[in-house]
């Protein structure tokens, strides 16, 4: 059951992690034109992102609310390393959820706090479907997984 838990949950972070892997070395349209504005456009939602966020996590579009996430259980605790929720997300139906930061602390740093952080739960670590180090705890049905990554840390929330 856990290593089925960790697998679909990888997918997951898989798919979250693929989302922050765009082209960002590519011009937009008219950047070099004479003149052109490189403010953000009015109205532009990406002004509302905290800039920890930016580079971590260029997806990020608006400011994200941790109270979006369904599944987060009653009683989670907050972060155990400095960190910037940068963006939230769900799968159509809302069986998997996600919760995107933005950290300066190390990969090493992220499961350590996390595997003390969640104990409560079960805390254990492990790797996701690609060998990344991971740390995976339950809390009651729903599965949690922390999946450290360059300038931040992804938590996964499924059924």
């Amino acid at each position: 059951m856990r290593r089925a838990a960790v697998h679909l949950l990888a997918g997951v972070a898989l798919a979250v992690s693929a989302t922050a892997c765009g082209d960002d070395t590519a011009d937009p349209p008219g950047a070099d034109a004479p003149g052109a504005d490189t403010a953000d456009p009015p109205g532009d939602t990406a002004a509302n992102v905290p800039e920890e966020c930016r580079a971590a996590f260029p997806q990020a579009l608006e400011q994200p609310d941790l109270g979006e996430i369904a599944l987060l259980p009653d009683g989670f605790p907050e972060p155990p390393v400095d960190a910037t929720l940068c963006v939230t997300a769900e799968t159509v139906g809302g069986a998997q959820e996600t919760a995107s930061y933005a950290s300066p602390a190390s990969a090493e740093e992220v499961l350590a706090g996390y595997e003390t952080a969640l104990a409560s739960y079960g805390a254990a670590r492990d790797r996701d479907g690609v060998g990344r180090p991971i740390v995976t705890a339950n809390a009651g049905e729903v599965v949690i997984q922390v999946t450290p990554q360059e300038g931040g840390f992804v938590l996964a929330f499924a059924r």
